[in-house]
């Protein structure tokens, strides 16, 4: 389902080479859920990008569903991301003058469904991440906490084979994040494909993970 060889990622500053990933091999099978563990600046959220394609690696192959995605152009790779993938961002990446039904439909907009359609499974998904209650208010009035949810139904909206999350409990509280963690686990067992990055203890020990990857300084700890 997922697969990296030798994987490297270098970002430039001014005349300096920086870099985020070296060399990393990995290899997720459909169904799996794998949680990337390791502190801040460790390569995770570079590695997860990596697999959504919203970068190239410097050197290597990414491979996503038996497509190669590493020099695709980002039309293609925003297809991909659509039809395949749901990313859950740290940082949410919401729109903020729009509202929280508006942001949830944001990623099926280009498939120029019906408006009923879009705000049918808008809200089945905003209620499935106890978040359909605000369904009108802008998203800047909201706490983290509630973004964060906001951000989830917005990850799972198309359905995703994969879904991909960056410390998503980061701005949970434990109740809010156990109950994350549950739907996760009720995705895993529909098939869905998960990958994890995140600093959180209470996904260490869950009996839903496959396996736990470390991370640290961009390289993979065996």
């Amino acid at each position: 389902m997922i697969v990296l060889e030798a994987v490297s990622k270098s970002f430039i500053q001014g005349d300096e080479s920086i870099p985020a990933l070296a060399n990393i091999s990995l290899h997720v099978k459909r169904g799996e859920c794998v949680v990337l563990k390791g502190p801040s600046g460790s390569g995770k959220s570079t590695l997860l990008s990596l697999i959504a394609g919203l970068m190239q690696p410097s050197q290597g192959e990414v491979r996503v569903d038996g497509k190669e995605i590493s020099k695709l152009p980002e039309h293609f790779s925003a297809a991909i991301r659509r039809q395949k993938i749901g990313f859950i961002f740290q940082k949410y990446h919401l729109i903020v003058h729009l509202s929280v039904l508006e942001n949830v439909m944001t990623p099926l907009i280009p498939e120029n469904l019906p408006l009923h359609v879009l705000e049918m499974k808008a809200k089945a998904v905003m209620e499935q991440c106890g978040i359909a209650h605000k369904a009108k208010m802008r998203v800047n009035r909201l706490s983290g906490g509630e973004q964060q949810r906001v951000a989830i139904a917005r990850a799972l909206i198309n359905d995703p084979l994969i879904v991909l999350a960056d410390e998503p409990t980061a701005n949970l509280d434990e109740k809010l994040s156990r109950a994350l963690i549950d739907e996760l686990a009720i995705l895993k067992e529909k098939g869905v494909t998960l990958l994890i990055a995140t600093h959180d203890p209470l996904f260490f020990d869950l009996g839903c993970v496959d396996k736990i990857i470390e991370i640290h300084n961009g390289e993979i700890i065996v």
